[in-house]
């Protein structure tokens, strides 16, 4: 048990770190704590006594995350409108099939000219075709782009490529694991 408080209170130091070293070059966190997770994850080398491997921690860190995330959708929730949204859905709809076709037949394309199977290369294109909602929500909050105009557009369509996934993802383990049954 102290040994996973020890991990845990040394992840928040280093984000503490990592926020500050970014606010003072006032660049957004996200690249910072994408690096920090490579650098203290389970495939970290240990130099020396230092061992940032950050096993027993794992769980905790990985809930932790989870709340960001959660917190960081339910502020950007606070910060726009869902008249706004709403009034703005045929631009969402048409923006987001554009986005999320583009990218699709962009990761079809890939898959096919590498010579990958069929179901893996639909798989390349789910992961093309969808983006992050956090990292975009964090981006929009950083830059203080929350109260913009254009904001309810771009949440949209994040959300309207969040559908896809779903969609998407339900369709593709229907047809993986529906083989798997026979």
């Amino acid at each position: 048990m102290g040994h996973m408080m020890f991990e845990v209170g040394t992840a928040l130091l280093l984000v503490a770190i990592a926020s500050l070293i970014a606010g003072k070059l006032k660049f957004s966190i996200i690249p910072f704590l994408i690096v920090l997770g490579m650098v203290v994850g389970p495939h970290a080398p240990t130099i020396g006594i230092i061992d940032l491997k950050f096993i027993e921690s794992q769980g905790i860190i990985d809930f932790l995350g989870q709340m960001g995330i959660l917190f960081l959708l339910f502020y950007l929730g606070l910060e726009f409108s869902v008249q706004k949204l709403i009034k703005s859905g045929r631009n969402i709809v048409i923006g987001g099939s554009v986005y999320v076709l583009l990218n699709f037949v962009l990761g079809l394309a890939y898959g096919f000219l590498i010579g990958m199977p069929l179901y893996e290369t639909l798989i390349i294109a789910g992961m093309l075709s969808v983006s992050s909602s956090a990292i975009v929500a964090k981006v929009l909050v950083d830059l203080r782009r929350t109260g913009h105009s254009e904001t309810e557009l771009i949440l949209g369509i994040i959300l309207f490529d969040d559908i896809f996934l779903a969609v998407f993802l339900s369709i593709m383990s229907g047809l993986l694991l529906g083989g798997s049954a026979r």
